[in-house]
């Protein structure tokens, strides 16, 4: 007799179905084929006074759902498209792309600790981590988000137990030192809860199914 897939099973044939109906554009090809970016080594046609668009608050893809894509595929992507803080933007798209993706691979990501970890830790993302200013401009709801994160830190900082020996001038500045990892953690920790949210309606989809 056949075993029947479990609940983590099906959550990832799922992931892997809706995955069909996302569209992906490379965001560096598409400036190339608009002529934002000159399309081939020492091409001098594209329009210079364009290149400064080449510096945007886009992610490295752009993504979104395909025009016919089933009505169901909004209802897993409801929490990205309005959280209730932070409406859709092309990062949350790229986010639910990248959750889509480690879901059929490798099953729910219930607390979104693998997309997070994957944001902040996957070589290939090296490069959106040293940009992550570009996430923080392309909303500015995340502003208050990183403003938190900081209070955290220079609160932990004003604990003296923490760092003995130091005066509170330099336990503030060590806390706040490193800004890049702060806005890479803080863009990770959005990437888990996108992917958390998607997990949670794959798994309410599933349940009823």
């Amino acid at each position: 007799m056949d075993t029947p897939p479990s609940h983590d099973d099906q959550l990832r044939g799922m992931a892997m179905a809706l995955r069909h109906w996302f569209e992906v554009r490379d965001v560096e090809a598409e400036q190339r084929r608009l002529g934002i970016l000159p399309s081939r080594p020492n091409d001098s046609s594209y329009d210079k006074g364009l290149r400064p668009l080449a510096l945007t608050t886009l992610p490295p893809q752009l993504v979104r759902l395909k025009s016919d894509a089933p009505m169901v595929t909004l209802h897993y992507m409801q929490d990205v498209y309005d959280d209730g803080v932070l409406r859709a933007d092309p990062w949350r798209w790229w986010f639910a792309w990248i959750a889509i993706e480690l879901i059929a691979r490798s099953g729910p990501d219930r607390q979104g600790e693998r997309a997070r970890r994957f944001v902040l830790e996957d070589p290939s993302l090296e490069t959106v981590r040293r940009q992550a200013s570009r996430w923080l401009a392309a909303a500015p709801a995340r502003i208050h988000a990183v403003q938190d994160r900081l209070s955290a830190l220079v609160d932990h900082a004003l604990d003296e137990a923490d760092s003995p020996g130091r005066t509170i001038a330099e336990r503030v500045r060590r806390s706040v030192a490193n800004l890049d990892m702060t806005l890479a953690e803080a863009m990770a920790n959005e990437a888990g809860r996108v992917s958390a949210s998607i997990t949670g309606r794959l798994s309410e989809r599933a349940r009823r199914g």
